[in-house]
């Protein structure tokens, strides 16, 4: 009997200490669920906590203080410059000693006694035509170049058919060039001798040949509606050829020691001309002017601004905007 007795005794701490061992465990899962969550709760409604920001944080802007940021602008200071206004144009190099031989008999081409660049003394035969007919006596004809020159041209084939009025070669004198063209009507007015004009040449890119008319004629032409002119050309290398293509670009009018500025900087408000001034504060100020004189890629300034001042070439301003040049920046 006391053997059971204790046995039962025993059985019974045992399950005291199992339910102790689950209620710890229980209270041990349930605040490890709701504890936490307490604690986020506190600490999220707490106060910030204030002092100096840590080393490498930006500042917080203040409300209303934020800083404006400068436009980065190309700007030219206006200096005493030279424009010129144009006319371009285009024509042909050729040979101011430029004859067409003609024979002095009609007749067979026989031959050739030159081809094309040979130079030939005035006399020289150029070739040779055989005027006989059916039943007449064969005898050559010469045709003769009336000047030292270099031949240029020979357009016929032995055997052709040739009159008087066939030209059977062109000699010219090749240190003798220049240039023809022809001017719109509307430009009588202007172009005349003496006028100074700029040469460009294909097979020369970028080079200049300086150049002036030197003849215009007086009349005309009724189909064109043009005038035809020629310039002499300073070619000192010996560069041209007769027969160049060349684009001519005639100086019509020229102003010196004024303020001249690139066509881009020049624009519309109100649709009024205006250009933007940079002002000591570095800031774009809008100034109403008035044109001049223009070219290709300039235009002069007659008034609204002034020498030493600086105008803005480039980026979107308005009037106020905060600049900085170009050459500024860092």
């Amino acid at each position: 009997m006391k053997f059971f007795r204790d046995t039962g005794r025993v059985d019974m701490m045992i399950k005291l200490a199992l339910l102790f061992f689950v209620g710890v465990c229980t209270v041990a899962i349930l605040f490890s669920l709701f504890g936490r969550d307490s604690t986020a709760s506190k600490s999220a409604g707490s106060p910030p906590v204030t002092g100096p920001a840590p080393a490498g944080q930006g500042a917080v802007p203040r409300s209303g203080g934020r800083q404006e940021q400068a436009i980065t602008v190309q700007a030219l200071t206006l200096s005493p410059q030279s424009i010129v206004n144009t006319i371009r144009l285009n024509g042909d190099v050729s040979s101011r000693s430029e004859i067409s031989v003609f024979p002095d008999t009609a007749g067979r081409l026989v031959r050739y006694e030159v081809s094309v660049g040979s130079t030939v003394g005035k006399n020289d035969i150029l070739a040779w035509i055989d005027p006989s007919r059916p039943g007449a006596a064969y005898s050559q004809s010469p045709v003769r170049s009336p000047i030292a020159g270099t031949v240029i041209s020979i357009p016929l084939a032995a055997g052709n058919t040739v009159t008087t009025g066939t030209a059977v070669a062109t000699v010219g004198v090749l240190d003798d060039l220049h240039i023809i063209t022809h001017v719109p009507e509307k430009y009588i007015s202007i172009v005349r001798p003496g006028l100074p004009a700029g040469i460009s040449l294909i097979p020369y890119p970028g080079e200049i040949f300086d150049a002036r008319i030197v003849q215009v004629s007086p009349v005309v032409n009724a189909s064109t509606r043009t005038v035809e002119i020629r310039l002499e050309v300073r070619d000192p290398a010996k560069k041209m050829r007769p027969g160049m293509f060349a684009v001519i670009t005639l100086v019509t009018r020229e102003e010196r020691g004024v303020m001249v500025i690139p066509k881009t900087a020049l624009r519309s408000y109100n649709n009024l001309p205006v250009v933007y001034v940079l002002d000591s504060d570095g800031r774009a100020r809008r100034r109403e002017v008035s044109s001049g004189l223009s070219s290709d890629t300039h235009v002069q300034l007659l008034d609204g601004v002034a020498f030493g001042e600086t105008i803005i070439l480039s980026a979107s301003v308005s009037d106020g905007t905060l600049v900085r040049l170009a050459e500024d920046k860092k």
